[in-house]
């Protein structure tokens, strides 16, 4: 995203905020992949404040607070940003900013517009209003290289860490309670995915170093129905968003938590489903690189 665009993108947000986010007393905000406490982040005028350690969860970034003169300075990568509590007014590198918000202690926490948070750290922003939650996204170096990797298994275990945003709906898994976990690649592919969490399944796809949601929805196990996803061959109930179709066989991970295994599989545009084993899981390289899957 370039820098003009970056811009215009979080100030939609910044009046988004000021409309649909201002009914609530609190916000749900999420910093790669982490929510902050509803109790620590607040609306004022419109603006939605997070406390500045928010920052310390994105990568490349440090803080220096000076109780002194209470003020906070903020390196990105030797880009200086200066911030002083009670004042709107800052500095980002060379660019002076005025703030919607004057930043502020609260609880011993310096409070700042999560606007800031985008700008000073680099990091994407959106705005959810379905679910009332805003996303900060920004990936690790870390995570990027190993989602470049020639490596399909290692590819595909940073995808599913790479940071995530939605602008679709927020269903809650129902039914009996398990610790499973369900991951679905098409075959040869790490750039998309589906998750499956009890009765929700998730269709993510990356761009620019973060995961979007694409389609969600629930499912009901009891009832057999041609949907277009041969995995998956259920009645879907409520959903949002485009479902993808899958042409090709995908790659199966069934992540067992309490036994700390994954067991791997294809299945086939039938629904066919080939069992090829199952391993305890490397917590460094989370998915199996399966024999003759085709890249």
């Amino acid at each position: 995203m370039n820098f003009v665009l970056k811009i215009a993108c979080i100030s939609i947000l910044s009046l988004t905020l000021g409309t649909g986010a201002a009914r609530a007393s609190s916000a749900h905000v999420i910093v790669n992949n982490s929510s902050i406490p509803s109790e620590d982040a607040y609306q004022s005028h419109g603006t939605t404040m997070v406390p500045l350690n928010a920052v310390q969860n994105l990568p490349g970034v440090s803080i220096a607070w000076n109780n002194t003169t209470k003020t906070v300075v903020i390196d990105r990568s030797g880009k200086k940003t200066i911030l002083k509590v009670g004042q709107k007014n800052t500095t980002i590198g060379s660019k002076k900013i005025t703030l919607p918000v004057a930043t502020t202690l609260r609880n011993g926490r310096v409070m700042v517009p999560l606007r800031f948070i985008a700008d000073s750290s680099g990091a994407y922003v959106s705005w959810n209003p379905k679910s009332q939650t805003v996303y900060v996204a920004k990936a690790s170096n870390e995570i990027k290289n190993k989602y470049t990797s020639d490596k399909l298994n290692v590819s595909r275990g940073a995808a599913i860490k790479l940071p995530k945003v939605s602008n679709l709906k927020e269903f809650t898994p129902k039914g009996y309670e398990n610790l499973n976990t369900d991951y679905y690649f098409p075959e040869g592919k790490s750039d998309s995915f589906f998750i499956q969490e009890m009765d929700v399944i998730s269709y993510y796809k990356i761009n620019n170093d973060r995961v979007e949601l694409i389609w969600t929805a629930h499912s009901d196990s009891t009832k057999k129905e041609s949907n277009g996803l041969s995995f998956l061959p259920y009645k879907l109930l409520e959903q949002d968003g485009q479902k993808p179709t899958i042409q090709n066989r995908v790659a199966h991970f069934n992540f067992m938590a309490t036994i700390g295994e994954i067991s791997y599989s294809f299945i086939d545009n039938n629904g066919k489903e080939i069992n090829l084993g199952q391993k305890p899981v490397d917590p460094t390289n989370f998915f199996i690189d399966i024999p003759d899957e085709q890249k």
